[in-house]
């Protein structure tokens, strides 16, 4: 999307993680990837933010897909590569399951939005979870992340 371009009113990221327009998706893979990058959490609320414009996201869903989860064995570092191109590391408790839709999730920016697990990224998770008396874990060498259940 040039930056010259406006940015459209009435943005939602709904409860299963699409993008709309009002009732329109957002299906331009470019176009996704550029509101992602500019999707600001503020605590008034989420924005796109564009320069000084600013338009106004009704956030009911994960915002961000994980398209990878990468796990140092030896500094313990966990990160994930969002779908916006963005990398973050991940906290501990960030990673759950989500109840109604019964795929793992993350929390990212800060603890303000969700990513969900893209299939690479819940594989990798699968290699290094261990289970501990009912509790489960994403094991990175000398550390042991809780995965919400």
């Amino acid at each position: 999307m040039p930056a010259n371009w406006p940015i459209p009113e009435g943005l939602s990221v709904l409860p299963d993680g699409s993008w709309r327009v009002g009732d329109l998706p957002v299906g331009h893979a470019a176009s996704l990837r550029y509101l992602k990058a500019h999707l600001v959490f503020e605590d008034d609320g989420a924005f796109v933010v564009v320069g000084p414009g600013r338009v106004r996201v009704s956030v009911q869903g994960p915002a961000f897909e994980a398209s990878s989860l990468r796990v140092d064995l030896e500094s313990g570092a966990v990160a994930l590569v969002l779908d916006d191109g963005s990398e973050e590391r991940v906290t501990d408790d960030a990673i759950g399951m989500n109840h109604a839709s019964g795929r793992f999730e993350c929390l990212v920016r800060g603890g303000r939005a969700r990513a969900l697990l893209s299939r690479p990224a819940h594989e990798t998770l699968l290699v290094h979870a261990e289970e501990e008396a009912g509790r489960f874990f994403l094991c990175a060498g000398p550390r042991r992340i809780p995965i919400r259940t």
